[in-house]
């Protein structure tokens, strides 16, 4: 995995960590409309994983040793190697995936909070009468 994503992912991961223990929490408008992009993008990405394995025979480059060597060459960068375009693609979706966990904790972090504090409010006594 590249170094950028690398980061990517674990900075994803660190976020989704603190919504979890309530350190991140987001309005839930907000990331309602957040988690809904993030899901969006995640089906972009999906559809682009399945349309590149196409990629993976490629035709016409003809019979000489160069144009056989540049047709590997070509179907390795679609999808043969870790800097294949299908890497990427499944790089992405891990982090866009981690988006959308992280979006939807958060905002259940500020709901489940609210609500708490909303039942604190209601039981205390205010002492008029």
């Amino acid at each position: 995995m590249a170094a950028e994503m690398q980061s990517l992912v674990a900075q994803w991961k660190n976020l989704k960590t603190q919504a979890e223990s309530g350190e991140l929490m987001v309005d839930p408008e907000i990331g309602t409309a957040l988690k809904g992009h993030a899901e969006q993008m995640k089906t972009k990405l999906d559809t682009m994983l399945v349309g590149i394995k196409q990629l993976d025979k490629l035709s016409g480059f003809g019979t000489l040793a160069t144009a056989t060597t540049l047709q590997g060459k070509f179907e390795r960068k679609a999808s043969g190697d870790n800097a294949s375009a299908v890497e990427r693609l499944k790089q992405s979706i891990e982090v866009v995936t981690l988006m959308a966990e992280t979006y939807e904790k958060a905002t259940r972090t500020i709901q489940d909070t609210d609500q708490s504090n909303s039942q604190k409010l209601a039981n205390m006594d205010t002492g008029a009468k």
